[in-house]
């Protein structure tokens, strides 16, 4: 699963005491391990709601996020969450075709200079 490009939810969230009693830390976990294009994606959705759980302020560490939450905002912060993973597949996806189009670029501009150095060299040969 190295290659992994999409991740979603896996089981419920986990809820644990937080820094103040009206906050919570809850924990979600993903069905593998994000890389750093991944989670940079993730914390800049496109779309968001302004509250304490956006995912800049979450933590990803290994297939975890975790984020502070008001006690009641909880169910909604998590649906959120789950918004937040989707776009950023959708953004992560993107940069991949991105970076996919660049390499094949570069080896297309690579093999047409190393074609003309060829055509040069053999023009050369007479002199």
């Amino acid at each position: 699963m190295a290659n992994k490009q999409e991740f979603k939810r896996v089981g419920p969230p986990v809820a644990s005491s937080g820094s103040h009693y009206a906050f919570l830390t809850i924990k979600i976990t993903l069905d593998g391990e994000p890389k750093a294009d991944w989670i940079e994606c993730f914390k800049n959705p496109a779309t968001y709601i302004p509250d304490e759980a956006h995912p800049a302020k979450a933590k990803v560490t290994g297939n975890s996020i975790t984020f502070t939450s008001f006690r009641g905002n909880i169910r909604t912060n998590v649906l959120w969450m789950d918004k937040y993973i989707r776009q950023a597949n959708e953004c992560f996806q993107s940069m991949s075709e991105m970076y996919k189009a660049e390499i094949k670029s570069q080896h297309k501009r690579k093999r047409e200079e190393q074609k003309e150095i060829d055509e040069i060299n053999e023009s050369l040969k007479d002199l």
